[in-house]
């Protein structure tokens, strides 16, 4: 019997010796909304009218030590004003926890095939075209209680990200990201957690021959003033040392046949020809993320600030994000909820690099549990983005109606 085969038949066989509650659950989700700027441009606004069909399926098992769950998803987009942008989406995740009585352990992984218009709005938020990406993450993780007081968390994750080649994905670039990190959670009184992690990681593109490590310490510190009020604090540093090939010229456009030309930025000459120069540095950087959450009879509310690190086609990224978020139940049907969001994107070390901008959000929305299977939402954002070299913003309206579809149905249990 070959190898490939152990793991699954040894996991098949500690489902089958004790009793389990097998699970089955169908969805459909539609949503109808309107984007008055799809890519964020400056000018021309792009407005398009999107359609949106997403047949899903959840089931698994879970039984009294453990739980093995999956999700199939099928997004279907159909976009009015540019049937050209019409693609299908697969998102795929499967999920393992298995527990005893001082250990917990599990492996999360998805696979997803997605256009960038929907994958890089909150992270790269450069939407100047559309183009598909293939996403592979893996990520096992472990808890262990030490004793009553301490307990020791260590995690893996592994993203692999393969774009589809096209033209105008000069700002989307692949990659292979690792990281591993290890937390020490002490309970310290009844209303107080404290915590220290270290992570480390390695991120590597093709493009520029760039590789990226990052180095991570922080401690934090959770105090509870209520059952209602619970504060988050924890601050660090990050060590990075990135190696990468870097342009000296800047993409300008293409020419009537297709092909890329670029600008001189030092002698303002175009040329055809992209120019590299090696480039070696290393940087420290504070992190850190402090939050805030209250919560009242009827609602919700949290403000949440932080400060990170990450490496980036570009070169490394500071990220620093500012959001504030509530929630209100109107009655036992209808909810409503709003949100607001702040962050800067900064290639670490370059003041003037075409990539540094500032991106703002407001949302609200408001929800109908119409029966115990069907839900209705209504909800709108405003989005702003302001990059460094350019002195007019970008500005987006998003204004979508959600249906959602949950039948309800008997579980089977072994």
């Amino acid at each position: 019997m070959k190898k490939d085969f152990l793991a699954p038949l040894t996991l098949c066989a500690s489902f089958t010796c004790q009793a389990g509650d097998y699970f089955f659950e169908p969805a459909f989700n539609a949503n109808e909304r309107y984007d008055s700027n799809l890519f964020m441009f400056q000018r021309p606004q792009q407005g398009n009218w999107i359609t949106t069909l997403s047949p899903s399926l959840d089931f698994g098992l879970r039984h009294e030590t453990g739980e093995i769950k999956s999700r199939l998803t099928w997004n279907q987009l159909l976009y009015t004003n540019q049937s050209e942008l019409d693609i299908d989406e697969q998102l795929v995740d499967v999920d393992y926890k298995h527990k005893t009585e001082r250990f917990l352990w599990g492996v999360e992984s998805f696979y997803r095939n997605q256009s960038s218009l929907n994958t890089e709005a909150d992270g790269s938020g450069l939407l100047f075209s559309q183009v598909m990406s293939k996403r592979y993450h893996l990520a096992p993780n472990a808890v262990y209680s030490v004793n009553e007081r301490n307990t020791l968390i260590i995690d893996y994750s592994y993203d692999n990200v393969r774009y589809a080649q096209n033209r105008n994905a000069i700002n989307l670039s692949d990659y292979d990201y690792h990281q591993i990190s290890g937390t020490l959670n002490r309970i310290y009184s009844e209303r107080d957690t404290l915590n220290a992690t270290v992570s480390v990681s390695r991120y590597s593109t093709p493009v520029q021959e760039q590789i990226a490590y990052n180095h991570v310490a922080q401690l934090g510190w959770q105090h509870h003033f209520s059952e209602q009020l619970n504060a988050n604090v924890s601050a660090g540093v990050n060590y990075s040392e990135v190696e990468s090939t870097v342009p000296t010229t800047l993409f300008y456009g293409f020419l009537p046949n297709g092909t890329p030309f670029y600008i001189d930025p030092n002698t303002g000459f175009l040329t055809t020809q992209q120019r590299f120069r090696d480039l070696k540095n290393n940087n420290f950087g504070p992190v850190y993320q402090a939050s805030i959450q209250k919560s009242f009879d009827q609602g919700s509310v949290s403000l949440m600030a932080s400060q990170n690190q990450t490496p980036t086609s570009r070169g490394l990224q500071t990220h620093t994000e500012l959001a504030l978020a509530s929630t209100y139940s109107i009655s036992e049907r209808w909810t409503a909820g709003l949100s607001t969001n702040y962050s800067s994107n900064e290639i670490t070390g370059e003041q003037n690099n075409p990539f540094n901008r500032i991106y703002y959000s407001f949302g609200a929305n408001v929800n109908w549990k119409w029966t115990p299977e069907i839900n209705l939402g209504l909800s709108y954002t405003y989005r702003q983005q302001e990059f460094q070299n350019n002195s007019e913003p970008s500005i987006g309206n998003i204004v979508q109606l959600q249906f959602s579809y949950h039948p309800q149905i008997n579980r089977q249990v072994k």
